[in-house]
């Protein structure tokens, strides 16, 4: 006698609705995530909305499930309403409300989180949670639904939300500095006292940053220049055992050449 062995096919199956969905996550809320705990689910809210799913997640933090069978742009947006009924209520109210439902657990002291779960999320929904999530944490779940044994299943997997590019900004030049001076009068002032300061040798380097050019002799800084709209400071060191001095708001001629005596005496102390 052969024994035969019965392969069993899993088939990938369309749900009917939100309410099949949701009846199956009920049911093993392990496909949400492992540990995961659910409080309650089409609690009315207001206006006799109801939020599909509540429930705490294995570190305890409260979370608000909104679940679609197909592409909604407004769920997003219907999940904050929630979210907001929720901050309103507070984690005492769900602690006393749900302590049956919690037995031993009990919900974290942090911010609600959201889980929003659909077949499909349209480029809109990732820009939106790209920057609400600054503020809320949002995770966002594609699902898939199968078969196996007559019985129905859902996979959850998770999408990754892109980051926020922040804006690169390009070093600046000495260039830049010299034209941060909307004072023409002061930005000549400004262009001949950095000719003066290199003048002073062959040697000396120049490392222009943003809003500050610094000047080095022999590998120690003897020098620092701050661009301001009207004028510009220094900075500048005459004694090794003192901290670095400055003069400021130098705008004429006449404080240039006190100024640039200063310059003169910190390169004489650092070139040495």
């Amino acid at each position: 006698m052969t024994t035969r062995k019965i392969m069993k096919s899993i088939n990938e199956v369309k749900l009917s609705n939100e309410a099949e969905l949701e009846s199956l996550l009920v049911q093993n809320p392990e496909q949400i995530e492992k540990g995961f705990t659910i409080l309650t689910h089409q609690r009315k809210t207001f206006g006799f909305k109801t939020l599909d799913i509540l429930g705490i997640d294995s570190e305890g933090i409260l979370t608000l499930i909104e679940l679609k069978n197909t592409v909604d742009e407004g769920q997003l947006r219907q999940s904050i309403l929630y979210y907001d009924w929720l901050l309103q209520q507070g984690i005492d109210w769900i602690s006393d409300a749900y302590k049956t439902q919690l037995g031993e657990k009990k919900i974290a002291d942090k911010m609600p989180q959201i889980f929003l779960i659909s077949p499909e999320f349209d480029d809109e929904m990732f820009i939106e949670v790209k920057y609400i999530r600054q503020e809320i944490k949002i995770r966002l779940f594609k699902f898939i639904a199968f078969e196996f044994d007559e019985h129905k299943y859902v996979k959850l997997i998770e999408e990754a939300i892109p980051s926020i590019k922040a804006i690169e900004t390009k070093p600046w030049t000495l260039k830049d500095n010299i034209e941060y001076i909307s004072d023409n009068e002061v930005k000549s002032i400004f262009e001949n006292f950095i000719k003066r300061i290199k003048e002073i040798e062959k040697n000396i380097e120049e490392k222009p940053s943003n809003y500050f050019v610094t000047y080095w002799i022999k590998g120690r800084k003897f020098c620092d220049l701050y661009p301001r709209k009207n004028s510009f400071a220094i900075g500048f060191k005459v004694n090794t055992e003192k901290k670095w001095e400055s003069l400021n708001n130098i705008s004429s001629k006449e404080q240039v050449d006190e100024a640039f005596k200063m310059i003169y005496k910190s390169y004489e102390l650092m070139k040495k």
